[in-house]
């Protein structure tokens, strides 16, 4: 069997760079806001369609990935494939999810930096709250998934006996 190194570090290191990018970005963003390096938009209907844009996706998003999430991790769980497979479907199904709360989350970012308005990054920083709670934990995965001790050694990358 070929070892490919341990799945559950690589799955964090996913997550702590979606996390990571998202955070550098609106803080890069509010830097720009606050020393007015470019100048907002000042134009209130625009940043009203904008706010109600935001928050419809937001929404829209953080529902269909919770559900979409919720469905991909029961299939998973029920799946009759190697550990390998299951995980492999965890990571998508992770990924997905992830994607669909740092989208709206990048989205609330360029509203602030567009228009100067904080409310965006309140917005922006609910998804990274959201994100980080989402965080993979390998005692989790293990359960989610119905993971043997053997199982999670291979998942691991060390050899099984």
């Amino acid at each position: 069997m070929d070892q490919q190194g341990d799945n559950f570090r690589v799955l964090k290191i996913y997550h702590l760079a979606l996390l990571g990018g998202i955070t550098f970005f609106a803080i890069i963003a509010v830097i720009m806001v606050i020393t007015k390096t470019i100048p907002p938009l000042n134009n209130n209907s625009i940043e009203q369609i904008l706010q109600a844009i935001t928050a419809v996706v937001s929404l829209a998003a953080l529902l269909v990935g919770f559900n979409l999430f919720k469905r991909r991790i029961t299939q998973a769980r029920s799946a009759t494939g190697t550990a390998e497979e299951r995980m492999n479907q965890y990571r998508t199904a992770c990924v997905t999810w992830w994607a669909l709360i740092e989208g709206p989350g990048i989205f609330a970012v360029i509203g602030l930096y567009l228009t100067g308005n904080f409310a965006f990054l309140a917005l922006a920083l609910f998804h990274i709250v959201i994100l980080a709670v989402f965080m993979p934990r390998k005692e989790n995965i293990i359960v989610l998934l119905n993971l043997t001790t053997d199982e999670v050694a291979r998942l691991e990358g060390r050899k099984v006996h």
